[in-house]
């Protein structure tokens, strides 16, 4: 019996156990926002408490396991598909709905010490007003869209369509931090070793000679043009944008190496593998070390810090700020021991100055298109958020520290929950 328990198929059935336990429920709901009606959020209230009550897997999580938990950590997964084309930040939903989350997931939002939430825009019928008109002609097939109101120049090709229905759908997904920890380590036990970002990216991470090939191409590529008449200085702007917007995607993926390790073979092995990322915050241009968060009468002082930073590091970079590539953000927060901060706190520390200086972009703006957004004149977002709570005490790291990346902006879910599909795959390989 012994032996049966350190077997691959002893393993499939305590995942699945795990599993088993996690809250789960899906509803269409669109988050309300300080700024929505008060008859708007308690119908919103009214429709996330009726799902976890009614939801067949969430009555099943409850069978197995005490929930709300009244003192257990949490991890939480938060996944909006928003049919609000300009609807509310992703930080803005996260406030919103960790406090509802009290008495259906936890008794604290302090509890919570894995956060990440993504806010997925559906795509829109037709554009709303004559710059978006623009934009979309670029990228989106004509014959769905339809002209708007205000759009004073005859567009003979666009045929009326009727606007879209989709209804907007959000995601939870609520575990324990023991139960993921415990799935981490059964990733880091397996004989082959999950690499993340061959699992995203295809390749896998040590393999950079495309990304340099692609750059000597388009560098030689400039060089055909004549800087010296107007033609040639154009189409030489142009591949310059494209270079800055590779260079921008490629550090985006260096931070994904960096993140992916903190946030999935960190809490198994913290004393290894932050020595070896600590030494990349030297260097690498789209990872922050913030510091210390503030204690009572610190704010202003932290903040201060912050915009320097962030001011010093887009003079210093000019290539890879204003950003051309979309970006999501991660952060990990160093705790002290026996003491806890709300996540969603943190992100609102950190994000206006992040999206006020470094003007992370709503869109792609790769450059190849002659009439484009200029960065600093673009719509700047994030679509997704992602924030782990670490003690402090097995690192290096001060009590209270920071550390935030701008990560590639194409990931649907969070990293542990990346670790935990590739285990369950293996799994289902060997049973």
């Amino acid at each position: 019996m012994h032996r049966f328990w350190s077997t691959p198929e002893a393993e499939f059935i305590r995942f699945h156990r795990r599993r088993g336990e996690s809250l789960r429920i899906t509803l269409p709901l669109e988050p309300p926002t300080k700024k929505t009606r008060r008859r708007t959020k308690e119908k919103a209230r009214e429709a996330l408490s009726a799902a976890f009550e009614a939801d067949a897997l969430a009555r099943r999580a409850r069978e197995l396991t005490k929930w709300p938990k009244p003192r257990a950590e949490i991890a939480l997964d938060i996944l909006l598909f928003s049919s609000n084309r300009n609807g509310a930040r992703v930080d803005n939903i996260c406030k919103w709905l960790l406090d509802e989350l009290i008495d259906h997931v936890y008794a604290d939002d302090r509890q919570v010490k894995l956060l990440y939430a993504r806010a997925a825009r559906l795509p829109a019928s037709r554009p709303q007003t004559k710059k978006e008109a623009t934009q979309e002609l670029a990228s989106e097939d004509v014959a769905t869209l339809t002209a708007p109101e205000d759009f004073d120049v005859a567009v003979p090709w666009l045929e009326p369509v009727e606007p879209a229905k989709d209804e907007p759908k959000l995601y939870i997904t609520a575990q324990t931090r023991a139960n993921v920890l415990a799935d981490l380590r059964a990733v880091s036990d397996l004989d082959e070793r999950w690499d993340p970002f061959e699992e995203e990216h295809g390749i896998h991470h040590r393999k950079f000679i495309e990304h340099d090939t692609m750059l000597d191409h388009l560098i030689d590529y400039r060089s055909i043009f004549d800087p010296d008449n107007d033609d040639g200085l154009f189409q030489r702007r142009l591949i310059t944008k494209q270079i800055d917007y590779q260079d921008q995607s490629q550090q985006q993926h260096v931070v994904d190496m960096v993140f992916s390790s903190l946030l999935t073979d960190l809490p198994v092995d913290r004393f290894g593998v932050w020595n070896q990322v600590r030494s990349h915050l030297q260097y690498t241009p789209y990872l922050f070390d913030l510091g210390v968060l503030p204690t009572h009468g610190g704010s202003l002082d932290f903040q201060a810090r912050l915009r320097e930073l962030l001011l010093s590091r887009r003079e210093r970079f000019p290539g890879l700020f204003p950003m051309r590539a979309r970006s999501g953000v991660s952060m990990i927060l160093f705790e002290e021991q026996r003491s806890g901060k709300d996540l969603d706190n943190l992100i609102r520390t950190v994000l206006p100055d992040v999206l006020e200086i470094l003007r992370p972009q709503q869109h792609d703006l790769p450059g190849w298109i002659a009439e484009e957004v200029d960065p600093a004149e673009g719509v700047t977002d994030i679509p997704f958020i992602e924030v782990a709570a670490y003690p402090a005490h097995m690192t290096d790291m001060p009590p209270g520290s920071v550390v935030f990346g701008l990560s590639s902006a194409g990931r649907y879910s969070s990293w542990w929950d990346r670790a935990t599909a590739h285990l369950e795959r293996t799994l289902d390989e060997t049973s």
